[in-house]
């Protein structure tokens, strides 16, 4: 959860330095260890300043600059070429560091009242308009990649960051009391698998004064370097995209069965919906997603067989048949960190684990039933630990092996978490390299996307409540594939099925590149509004990708 809302009640007192070439603008450091947050001490910064900017510390101070701190010290170098202010941050403490906070003060008015706005960022707005006090997270819905944006397109600055891992960026800008104008905080937070004494900042970029060419430059550049640092590979060129998930032109969402034991649709009756479907669109070009098909959803998590109440094997069987007669796919859904602990002894072992290994994260814990209280026996785990990702593999591929699907949607994948027994892109990676080991031709697909994660998986569905209509959009198109999300409204009412916000009303359909529609089928929507689900399949076949 992000702590946008909180802040010191006192001025840090942070030394500012200026910097090669942008008059006005300056810089400090923050350092925060595990027990304590500090900034280099005043008395003890040494400043050499000509076409670059160097400063040596060799000692902290408490936050405030009441107390110094003899414990470690800072170096800290800013150079300008070719436009591009970059800063190379070394710092040391006695105590672990948990995080760096790189500050700048006196960036451009103008571009600042305009907002920023990253390369995923609706086309229609911007973070931080007029001053508006925001923060943004990679990896995360707001923030796919670390580069963002300030002004219009025309006029304006960039500030990326050049990292060849994943781990967590914030941006922060506000302007406290104590500040003569905004500061925009930039903060480097370490992988907890790996904290240390020492910590070394990936090399963090400013450009001022971009125009509309030169930011699209830029993030072409930032892109390249993502791409060899995370293996993506353009949609065009992927190994793990066969030619049906290319020609892919709807997905159906059939809903199983609620948390609390209420089916929308058997086995029976999805066959059926495939039935109506195939009559008002090429089949083949379907992907039918199955949320709530193990039984009673998140319940059942993470025992994965179909469930008995929707017909059990033999219906899943039958299911299975008719997709393969029509020639549409197949996608259960499982839990990519989701389970209850009644169903999965283990789940200490894998449990998600606090930054400094002190407890348990509790997260995710939605009301099921109505009674307006989270439930008590959902835990998230890591598909990091070894045990817990075995565990998803063989109920995966036992699905592959007895029925024959040709996809797996793991769901919330998309979040990402500083746990320090296991780093939880590894254990991303590992699951889809040893599926695509045992399954070569196995599509995988989670919830929400980010620059790193859509190379491993290549189909997504878009974050819950995110604006589809990017402002650079190839920061997804070039590399992925990304479809609604489950909680949209199916037709009529707007049920969202097995999903816990229960009635939406269903966003109307829009062509947008490499945007999959969905359509979603609770227990009336067939009986109620076949003609607009007609309609819908008829729409999606003239809008499918050549």
């Amino acid at each position: 959860m992000a702590l946008i809302d909180t802040d010191l009640s006192f001025d840090p007192r942070d030394p500012y330095f200026p910097i090669p070439g942008a008059a006005g603008v300056e810089w400090a450091v923050q350092v925060f260890t595990t027990t304590n947050g500090y900034s280099i001490d005043v008395e003890r910064a040494h400043v050499r300043e000509g076409d670059r900017v160097h400063v040596h510390a060799d000692r902290y101070a408490r936050l405030g600059q009441q107390v110094p701190v003899e414990a470690g010290e800072a170096d800290i170098e800013v150079t300008r070429a070719a436009g591009v202010l970059e800063w190379a941050i070394t710092v040391r403490h006695d105590e672990p560091i948990k995080a760096v906070k790189l500050l700048l003060r006196g960036l451009p008015p103008e571009q600042l009242r305009a907002g920023w706005w990253t390369p995923n960022t609706g086309r229609g707005w911007a973070h931080g308009v007029n001053g508006q006090r925001f923060q943004l997270e990679y990896p995360g819905s707001d923030w796919a990649t670390p580069w963002v944006a300030a002004g219009d397109e025309a006029n304006g600055l960039v500030l990326s960051v050049r990292d060849p891992l994943v781990r967590r960026k914030i941006l922060h800008v506000h302007q406290p009391p104590y500040a003569p104008g905004p500061i925009a905080e930039l903060v480097h937070v370490p992988s907890a698998t790996a904290r240390s004494t020492t910590c070394r900042v990936p090399s963090v970029r400013l450009r001022l004064g971009t125009t509309g060419h030169s930011a699209d430059a830029d993030l072409d550049e930032h892109l390249s370097f993502v791409e060899g640092s995370q293996n993506l590979v353009p949609w065009s060129s992927r190994p793990d995209v066969p030619d049906w998930l290319r020609r892919t032109a709807l997905v159906v969402t059939l809903h199983g069965q609620h948390w609390t034991g209420y089916v929308f649709n058997t086995f029976a009756q999805m066959a059926e919906s495939l039935r109506f479907v195939a009559r008002h669109i090429d089949p083949s070009r379907v992907l039918a997603y199955l949320p709530g098909w193990e039984g009673r959803y998140y319940h059942a998590y993470p025992r994965y067989r179909p469930g008995e109440d929707l017909g059990g094997a033999g219906g899943f069987t039958e299911l299975a048949h008719t997709a393969r007669q029509l020639g549409v796919r197949l996608m259960p859904m499982y839990g990519g960190h989701g389970a209850n602990v009644v169903e999965y002894p283990a789940w200490e072992r894998a449990a998600l684990r606090n930054d400094t290994n002190r407890y348990v994260e509790l997260l995710n814990r939605p009301d099921w039933d109505g009674d307006r209280v989270g439930e008590g026996d959902q835990v998230f785990l890591n598909p990091g630990e070894p045990e817990f990702r075995a565990h998803l593999v063989e109920s995966i591929s036992a699905m592959v092996r007895d029925f024959g699907v040709d996809a797996a949607f793991l769901d919330t994948l998309g979040y990402w978490f500083n746990d320090p027994r296991y780093e939880v892109i590894d254990g991303y990676r590992r699951l889809a390299d040893e599926l695509h080991h045992r399954h070569p031709g196995l599509v995988l697909a989670t919830e929400g996307w980010w620059d790193a994660l859509t190379a491993i998986f290549p189909l997504s569905q878009q974050w819950y409540g995110a604006d589809r209509d990017l402002r650079k959009p190839r920061v997804l198109t070039r590399y992925a594939r990304t479809t609604g999300h489950l909680a949209e409204g199916t037709p009529g009412r707007g049920s969202t099925g097995v999903h816990e916000k229960g009635f939406l009303h269903r966003p109307p359909d829009v062509a947008r590149e490499a945007h999959i529609p969905v359509v979603g089928i609770a227990d009336d929507t067939l009986p109620a509004h076949a003609e607009e689900i007609a309609a819908i399949c008829r729409w999606a076949q003239e809008h499918a990708p050549e």
